[in-house]
């Protein structure tokens, strides 16, 4: 009964119905306390959000897959950013040996074109299995972890897709390295493409968090609110590099 109550409110944007009802429903079930941060999640937004948005949003999912690219053009172009290393907004988020920049490069006109090939190759692999037209860039940036670099666990509140490419990793990574995200509302649905069946191969993550060890060239893209870290401790390369990026349903 309280799920109905509370997915009806949900779908007609009463995020702080549903926050009520979800603590009140807590005290017969504690399984309703996972919805909470989702829902406060939402209520931050401060827009109305479509039916048809919600719907997809609601299901919390990873998908998996590789994305060929020329890597190394891309890395020249970040080791020629001309504010590289420079500080910026970024610099005091709390993370360790960590470098961003700013969050804007898909505006930026040396990586416009890089933008688009991978809004084009999300759509290619995901828009089709979410039922939705398109998923468009809103934010990109480069992120260079060095040795023992740490980010913190964090969420990225104004989008509903969030995305990381994989530009330069170790090869040999050590058993807590890598991406790890937070399994906070009980499941997960992990979809990693299969090419010889080119489709996702679905499955359900039921643990604490995964651990996502990344290859060069593997896109992993999952709902925004979904908080993530990542650890690149006793890491044998200088620059792990990578390409995050924000998307939003439109």
């Amino acid at each position: 009964m309280f799920e109905k109550i509370i997915y009806f409110l949900y779908l007609n944007n009463l995020f702080r119905a549903c926050i009520f009802f979800s603590k009140f429903a807590s005290i017969f079930n504690k399984k309703y306390q996972r919805r909470i941060f989702f829902f406060n999640y939402l209520k931050k937004k401060r827009k109305k959000i479509k039916k048809k948005i919600l719907k997809i949003v609601y299901q919390p999912r990873i998908f998996i897959f590789n994305s060929k690219n020329n890597r190394k053009n891309i890395i020249q172009k970040i080791y020629n950013y001309e504010n590289l290393n420079l500080k910026n907004e970024f610099s005091y988020h709390g993370h360790k040996n960590v470098y961003q920049s700013e969050h804007n490069l898909n505006e930026n006109i040396k990586f416009k074109s890089i933008s688009k090939q991978l809004e084009k190759s999300v759509n290619k692999k995901i828009s089709k299995y979410l039922n939705f037209k398109k998923l468009s860039i809103v934010r990109m940036w480069f992120v260079i972890t060095k040795k023992s670099g740490f980010i913190k666990k964090h969420s990225h509140l104004n989008s509903d897709f969030s995305a990381v490419y994989y530009l330069k990793v170790d090869k040999n990574q050590s058993s807590s390295n890598g991406i790890k995200i937070y399994n906070d509302l009980g499941k997960i649905e992990i979809c990693e493409f299969n090419d010889k069946k080119n489709s996702f191969v679905v499955r359900d993550l039921r643990k604490k968090f995964l651990l996502f060890k990344p290859k060069n060239d593997d896109l992993v893209i999952f709902n925004s609110y979904i908080e993530h870290s990542v650890n690149n401790y006793g890491s044998k390369i200088i620059n792990r590099i990578s390409l995050p990026f924000d998307l939003t349903l439109d």
